[in-house]
Parts: C-alpha cells; structure tokens; sequence
C-alpha cells in the first residue's frame, strides 16, 4: 500500500525541500519505490535535483487536467533521477493553481485524484509543500496520509505551529479524516547552543504529549547547505556526513512507523 507524505510548514526556510529530497532517497535506498512531488510554485525540488526550470509538462498540466476532465497519461510529467526517485517537477507557472481551484467543484481533492492514478507504482509519494497554508497546501493534505512538519529550533517556533496545526485539524475534520501528523522534525540544529535546546524544550513542552517528534534531529550542516547547487543528494553528496546520517535514520524511522499501521 502507497503511503503519502506531505513536507509542510508555512514557514520558508525551514528545510521543507532538503528534507523532502533526502527522505525520498533515503527510502529509495532502503528498498523503496519512491515518487517526489513538487507541490511550490518556486520549484525548489525540481532545481534541487538538477531539472531545469523551463520543463514543459509539469505539475501544473496533470492538475488541469482533473479539473477540466481531460483523458491523459497520468505518468507523463514523471522525470527519473539517478538516485533512485521519480519526480512530478513545478516551476512558476503554478503559481497561479491557488487561485484557479477556488471556483472548481471538490477543490481541495484535485491533486489526491490525480496521485491516486501513480499510486500502485510507489511505496511512498512525498510532496514538497509551498510556503503558505494556501489551497496547493490544503490539496495535498487532504491527498496525504500523514503530514511531516520540519521545525528550525529558534525563538516562536512553539508559536509558529500554531496554524498550521489549525490547517491540518480543519483538513482532517472535512476532507481526510484518515491523515496524521507523521512527526514535528527539528531540521538545521545546533544542538550545541542554549538557545537551540531552549527552543526544542519548547516545542516538546507544547506539543509533545500530542505529537510525535522525532528524536533525531537534521544538524546544521555545510554539506546539507551544499547540496541545494549540485542536483543530489546528501547520501551522494557526501555519504559519510552527519546529515546523510541523520537522514538516513528518518527513513528508517518513517519505514517503522507504516510497518506498525
């Protein structure tokens, strides 16, 4: 059975497609058949794996074509990466699919039915979410069976949670009662300074009795930043590294946790 994945959190730079990416190699490299989806606009994911910015079928075309009720070959926008993953790239141009879904009928379930058509080829998709808490967010959560909540441990981090979590109950409530939250995951962590601890006590303090969090952190890390220019990952980036450790201990933890549901 496909599970699917969404990376969200309305907060930019807290390493939503650095974890997406590393997560979906990470699970390719321990068995799994893995597909990425790059669900922002800015097409980060995409660029992050060495595509180029001007692909001609993309996201944006596969959701058009539910909403308009075209027959299509739903794997057509698909591209394959050395590392084992498949992608559904984005760029700008789907920018505007937030306001075109406001006047479509079943709005919010548009990229679930097109994801239900690729889902007997995977094991996991994992969708990259854009930096806000728009209809592109509330499509994939509604299409997801858990959501993943990478967190920088810094001041209002607790804070920032907040409504996000709002999204994702009032999701749960109308449209996916089945989705949960995969996991709060602390990403770009300097586990070494006060304010660092601080922050995560926080975080545990306030969500720990209801959320899982995982209790492995992403260190920050030179090579991690690195990878975002060169089209890889962190395993092939650097193998040996704190972060392709860290990453790796995800996956596996991610792998245990649809083993035991």
């Amino acid at each position: 059975m496909c599970r699917v994945i969404a990376i969200a959190n309305q907060k930019g730079g807290v390493g939503k497609t650095t974890t997406s990416i590393n997560l979906g190699v990470g699970l390719a490299r321990l068995g799994q058949r893995v597909l990425l989806v790059d669900a922002d606009p800015q097409g980060h994911l995409t660029l992050g794996l060495g595509f180029p910015k001007n692909l001609k079928v993309t996201l944006k075309n596969m959701m058009e074509n539910i909403i308009m009720g075209i027959e299509f070959e739903p794997r057509e926008a698909i591209l394959s990466h050395k590392e084992g993953v498949d992608v559904i790239p984005s760029n700008k141009l789907l920018t505007g699919m937030d306001m075109s879904l406001i006047t479509v009928d079943d709005r919010e379930c548009v990229l679930k039915e097109y994801l239900e058509l690729l889902q007997d080829d995977y094991d996991y998709i994992i969708i990259d979410c854009m930096p806000s808490l728009g209809m592109l967010t509330i499509n994939a959560m509604t299409a997801a069976n858990s959501v993943l909540i990478p967190v920088q441990p810094q001041f209002y981090a607790a804070d920032g949670l907040t409504e996000l979590l709002k999204v994702y109950k009032g999701t749960k409530q109308r449209f996916n009662p089945e989705i949960e939250i995969e996991g709060i995951l602390f990403t770009m962590d300097a586990s070494r300074y006060n304010n660092s601890r601080r922050n995560k006590k926080a975080v545990h303090t306030a969500y720990g009795n209801d959320v899982n969090i995982f209790a492995d952190a992403i260190p920050r890390s030179e090579a991690i930043a690195e990878i975002a220019s060169e089209g890889m990952s962190i395993f092939e980036y650097d193998r040996q590294s704190k972060g392709a450790e860290s990453y790796e201990k995800l996956a596996r933890e991610v792998l245990s946790h649809a083993k035991t549901k």
